[in-house]
């Protein structure tokens, strides 16, 4: 029951954070082009969930220039600012507490470590992306950049989506305080954006 629920959160506060970001387009800037369009729907396709991928992506699809890795580099971008945004939400919640005990003010310092230190590899997982990008090399450096890509944006999702569980494990208290809850809605925002990612980096072909 508790991921069924996490599964509606993710899909409700992802398409709606989405959406912002797609309404929020300067009005002055040009249309992207309608082959972009189809580019950048093709390449969403490849996710769980295209319509976020879409709407978040579309201000940047007269970018992608046909490549798909360009796409994927795009969405891990922004997937590691919202991790490093939520990262310094965490670092500063965890200095008041959260007012529901022991257990869940370490809880809460656990999470915030955990979002921290897995954020501190962004750069590397944009390194690797951009070798995908250049495509240069032997496939067996291809599948190792993918690889290694792959691998810390699951370990970055998967990290956000265990703090919750944590919490859940915690205590009703815990999930139900102010600080429960801005973990718990910031990690599986988070999470989606990263997913998204994870999945676009995944269908990058050699």
């Amino acid at each position: 029951m508790a991921m069924a629920t996490i599964s509606l959160q993710l899909f409700f506060l992802l398409a709606g954070t989405a959406a912002v970001v797609a309404t929020s387009r300067s009005p002055m800037a040009p249309a992207p082009s309608s082959s972009a369009i189809c580019f950048l729907r093709a390449s969403c396709a490849a996710t769980d969930a295209p319509d976020v991928c879409y709407n978040l992506l579309l201000p940047y699809a007269d970018t992608f220039h046909g490549s798909l890795a360009r796409v994927a580099r795009a969405a891990s971008a922004i997937a590691e600012a919202r991790q490093h945004d939520f990262a310094d939400e965490l670092a500063r919640l965890k200095l008041r507490g959260t007012g529901a005990g022991k257990v869940a003010d370490m809880t809460l310092v656990d999470c915030s470590n955990e979002v921290s230190t897995s954020n501190m590899f962004s750069n590397e997982i944009l390194g690797h992306i951009d070798n995908l990008i250049a495509h240069q090399g032997s496939q067996k450096d291809f599948d190792s950049h993918r690889f290694f890509a792959k691998d810390l944006l699951y370990s970055a999702e998967s990290g956000m989506m265990q703090c919750v569980d944590w919490f859940h494990a915690a205590s009703e208290a815990a999930v139900s305080s102010p600080a429960g809850k801005v973990v718990i809605a910031g990690c599986t925002t988070v999470s989606g954006y990263v997913d998204v990612a994870f999945m676009l980096v995944n269908a990058i072909k050699f």
